[in-house]
């Protein structure tokens, strides 16, 4: 395959293939190689003085069920008409060129959604979730003994005082250093992920709502006398939204269910690697996790992330109202 200069050629001879960008025809000229059919890929832009309809008439491929230029970057040149790629072939093979154009069009139809995941966004670690870590072993360490008991879940006094905010204050709070390292331990990096997935305030607001969520089961099936707290239910959340992401391939093609149902199962198989300890909240772990699967899916499908800043005042409404309820009561 040799590449010709990008000089106009004149006239298109008959035995051409029409590509709508260079990608497009250097992966054509890589399959004819591959049949033993050489192909010399040239470039062709309209006159000058031609319009954009006549460039289009001029430059229709002829490989059927060829998207549109428009679809393909490279597609319109510096001035703004149309270009094409020309694949030239011997005229005795071009039946031959097009037959095996066609067939691999057809093969990689399936997986041409691969090449938008490629350019997509790349999972990154973002430091900010340092900060959520921080705060977690401040309140650990400096919250008064009256506004902990006043934060954490009781079922009674949800139940019967309808003191709500329990279920968003009782995620700041841990038992001991210990239950407060493994939470910090383990979303010290799932945190981080999501963050850089959906945005420091996309992440952490949805976190915090699926994690005060994954409260209300236990509250609802448990002893009027139980209690709970801690952050892992938030911790479960920021898995399920990295899992739960993956659902948004389904918009980019239908046949990308298999990378979608191995990310949930990734998903369900940490959750279980993390969350079933007997000794552990694991109704509240399931429903942190099932919540943030939910939650990912949602944001990713309808692009919360770009959203990111209302999502961090949403956030800072969520963290620090609850708190100002709790200390109102305190000592009731």
């Amino acid at each position: 395959m040799t590449p010709a200069p990008a000089a106009n050629p004149g006239p298109p001879a008959l035995a051409a293939l029409t590509a709508w960008s260079e990608r497009q025809a250097m992966d054509w000229g890589l399959a004819l190689i591959s049949q033993g059919i050489p192909a010399v890929i040239e470039r062709e832009e309209p006159p000058p003085g031609q319009s954009q309809e006549a460039s289009e008439r001029a430059f229709e491929a002829p490989i059927e069920g060829a998207p549109h230029p428009s679809s393909h970057p490279g597609g319109r040149s510096a001035g703004g008409r149309r270009s094409a790629w020309r694949l030239r072939v011997e005229p005795e093979v071009l039946e031959r060129a097009r037959a095996v154009v066609l067939e691999y069009r057809r093969e990689n139809r399936r997986f041409a959604w691969h090449r938008t995941a490629v350019a997509a966004r790349p999972l990154s670690w973002n430091p900010t979730a340092l900060s959520w870590i921080l705060l977690l072993i401040a309140l650990h360490g400096l919250l008064p003994l009256g506004l902990r008991s006043a934060g954490w879940v009781e079922v009674a006094a949800i139940r019967q005082h309808g003191q709500w905010w329990r279920l968003f204050t009782a995620t700041w709070l841990h038992a001991d250093a210990a239950h407060l390292a493994s939470n910090v331990g383990t979303g010290f990096l799932t945190l981080g992920f999501a963050m850089g997935r959906y945005g420091p305030g996309t992440a952490l607001c949805l976190s915090l709502m699926a994690g005060a969520a994954a409260n209300i089961p236990g509250m609802l099936l448990r002893e009027p006398t139980a209690r709970a707290l801690g952050a892992s239910g938030v911790v479960m959340a920021t898995l399920g939204l990295l899992a739960g992401h993956a659902v948004v391939w389904w918009r980019v093609s239908r046949h990308a269910s298999k990378p979608v149902w191995i990310s949930l199962g990734a998903g369900a198989f940490l959750f279980l690697s993390l969350g079933v300890n007997p000794a552990s909240d694991v109704l509240a772990h399931a429903g942190g996790c099932v919540g943030g699967i939910v939650l990912g899916a949602l944001a990713a499908w309808f692009r919360w992330g770009r959203f990111d800043k209302l999502w961090a005042l949403a956030y800072a409404v969520l963290a620090v109202g609850p708190w100002l309820c709790a200390w109102a009561v305190r000592g009731r």
